[in-house]
Protein backbone atom coordinates (compact mmCIF):
# COMPACT_ATOMS: atom_id res chain seq x y z
CA UNK A 1 0.00 0.00 0.00
CA UNK A 2 1.47 3.60 -0.87
CA UNK A 3 0.66 6.57 1.00
CA UNK A 4 0.06 10.02 -0.17
CA UNK A 5 -0.79 13.06 1.74
CA UNK A 6 -2.17 16.23 0.39
CA UNK A 7 -1.55 19.71 2.33
CA UNK A 8 -3.30 22.52 1.44
CA UNK A 9 -3.92 26.13 2.61
CA UNK A 10 -5.89 29.66 1.97
CA UNK A 11 -3.80 32.95 2.74
CA UNK A 12 -6.43 35.30 3.89
CA UNK A 13 -6.17 39.26 4.18
CA UNK A 14 -6.66 41.57 6.32
CA UNK A 15 -10.67 41.22 6.19
CA UNK A 16 -10.63 37.13 6.18
CA UNK A 17 -10.78 37.49 1.98
CA UNK A 18 -8.93 34.41 0.57
CA UNK A 19 -6.45 36.01 -1.77
CA UNK A 20 -4.39 32.82 -2.68
CA UNK A 21 -4.37 28.98 -1.95
CA UNK A 22 -1.41 27.00 -1.25
CA UNK A 23 -1.13 23.27 -2.19
CA UNK A 24 0.87 20.26 -2.14
CA UNK A 25 1.37 16.33 -2.84
CA UNK A 26 3.38 14.37 -1.21
CA UNK A 27 4.43 11.07 -2.25
CA UNK A 28 7.04 10.07 0.31
CA UNK A 29 9.02 9.58 -2.76
CA UNK A 30 12.22 11.72 -1.35
CA UNK A 31 11.31 14.58 -3.75
CA UNK A 32 11.72 18.13 -3.12
CA UNK A 33 7.86 19.60 -2.66
CA UNK A 34 6.82 22.07 -5.23
CA UNK A 35 3.78 24.05 -3.67
CA UNK A 36 1.59 25.39 -6.25
CA UNK A 37 0.18 29.12 -5.17
CA UNK A 38 -2.86 30.16 -7.03
CA UNK A 39 -4.81 33.34 -6.74
CA UNK A 40 -7.84 34.25 -6.56
CA UNK A 41 -9.18 33.60 -9.79
CA UNK A 42 -12.42 35.25 -10.11
CA UNK A 43 -12.21 38.92 -11.03
CA UNK A 44 -13.38 42.08 -8.82
CA UNK A 45 -14.69 44.10 -11.29
CA UNK A 46 -14.28 44.71 -15.36
CA UNK A 47 -12.72 47.62 -17.31
CA UNK A 48 -14.97 49.45 -19.90
CA UNK A 49 -12.91 47.63 -22.79
CA UNK A 50 -14.46 44.06 -21.08
CA UNK A 51 -11.24 42.69 -19.97
CA UNK A 52 -11.11 41.39 -15.97
CA UNK A 53 -9.89 43.05 -13.37
CA UNK A 54 -8.21 40.84 -10.71
CA UNK A 55 -7.52 41.86 -6.95
CA UNK A 56 -3.55 42.55 -6.07
CA UNK A 57 -2.02 39.90 -4.13
CA UNK A 58 0.14 41.37 -0.87
CA UNK A 59 3.18 40.09 -1.36
CA UNK A 60 4.07 40.62 2.84
CA UNK A 61 1.37 37.96 3.03
CA UNK A 62 1.84 35.79 -0.34
CA UNK A 63 6.17 34.80 1.03
CA UNK A 64 5.73 34.02 5.09
CA UNK A 65 2.66 31.71 4.35
CA UNK A 66 4.55 30.05 1.43
CA UNK A 67 7.57 30.04 3.52
CA UNK A 68 6.16 27.85 6.62
CA UNK A 69 3.79 25.77 3.85
CA UNK A 70 6.94 24.77 2.42
CA UNK A 71 8.90 23.97 5.90
CA UNK A 72 5.55 21.90 6.70
CA UNK A 73 5.92 20.42 3.92
CA UNK A 74 9.84 19.11 3.63
CA UNK A 75 8.91 18.07 7.06
CA UNK A 76 5.83 15.87 6.09
CA UNK A 77 7.60 14.75 3.02
CA UNK A 78 11.20 13.49 5.43
CA UNK A 79 8.77 11.75 7.33
CA UNK A 80 6.51 10.05 4.49
CA UNK A 81 9.75 8.93 2.67
CA UNK A 82 11.12 7.61 5.76
CA UNK A 83 8.37 5.11 5.95
CA UNK A 84 8.41 4.17 2.38
CA UNK A 85 11.74 3.24 2.82
CA UNK A 86 13.51 6.07 0.98
CA UNK A 87 16.28 8.41 2.07
CA UNK A 88 14.74 11.65 3.78
CA UNK A 89 17.69 13.39 3.08
CA UNK A 90 17.27 13.94 -0.15
CA UNK A 91 14.11 15.86 0.27
CA UNK A 92 16.01 19.26 0.56
CA UNK A 93 18.10 18.70 -2.42
CA UNK A 94 16.14 19.24 -5.56
CA UNK A 95 16.45 16.19 -8.02
CA UNK A 96 18.51 14.13 -6.00
CA UNK A 97 16.09 11.17 -5.41
CA UNK A 98 16.15 11.13 -9.27
CA UNK A 99 19.76 9.91 -8.68
CA UNK A 100 18.49 6.36 -8.04
CA UNK A 101 14.91 6.46 -10.12
CA UNK A 102 16.24 7.68 -13.39
CA UNK A 103 12.03 7.27 -14.93
CA UNK A 104 9.55 9.76 -13.34
CA UNK A 105 6.39 8.02 -12.08
CA UNK A 106 2.78 8.78 -13.83
CA UNK A 107 1.83 10.37 -11.16
CA UNK A 108 4.96 12.75 -11.49
CA UNK A 109 4.68 12.92 -14.96
CA UNK A 110 0.96 14.24 -14.28
CA UNK A 111 2.19 16.35 -11.68
CA UNK A 112 4.81 18.45 -13.32
CA UNK A 113 2.61 18.86 -16.56
CA UNK A 114 -0.14 20.41 -13.84
CA UNK A 115 2.67 22.89 -12.44
CA UNK A 116 3.46 23.86 -15.96
CA UNK A 117 0.00 24.66 -16.88
CA UNK A 118 -0.77 26.74 -13.82
CA UNK A 119 2.38 28.90 -14.27
CA UNK A 120 1.09 29.54 -17.81
CA UNK A 121 -1.66 30.73 -16.62
CA UNK A 122 -0.25 32.47 -13.30
CA UNK A 123 1.52 34.32 -16.20
CA UNK A 124 -1.37 34.96 -18.58
CA UNK A 125 -3.07 36.78 -15.58
CA UNK A 126 0.11 38.77 -14.61
CA UNK A 127 0.29 40.19 -18.06
CA UNK A 128 -3.73 41.19 -17.83
CA UNK A 129 -2.73 42.92 -15.00
CA UNK A 130 0.46 44.39 -16.16
CA UNK A 131 -2.22 45.47 -19.59
CA UNK A 132 -5.21 46.91 -17.34
CA UNK A 133 -2.13 48.97 -15.23
CA UNK A 134 -0.72 49.95 -18.51
CA UNK A 135 -4.12 51.20 -19.65
CA UNK A 136 -4.69 53.17 -16.71
CA UNK A 137 -7.22 50.75 -15.36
Amino acid sequence: MEKQVILQDQIKDATGHTVATMRVVLNGDGSTPNVMTVGADNPIGFNDDGSPIFPEIDDSLLKPAQQQMMAQAIKTQKELTKENGGDPSKVNVIGAETETKTTPTPQQTIQASMMKSIASLQMQVAQLKKENKDNGN
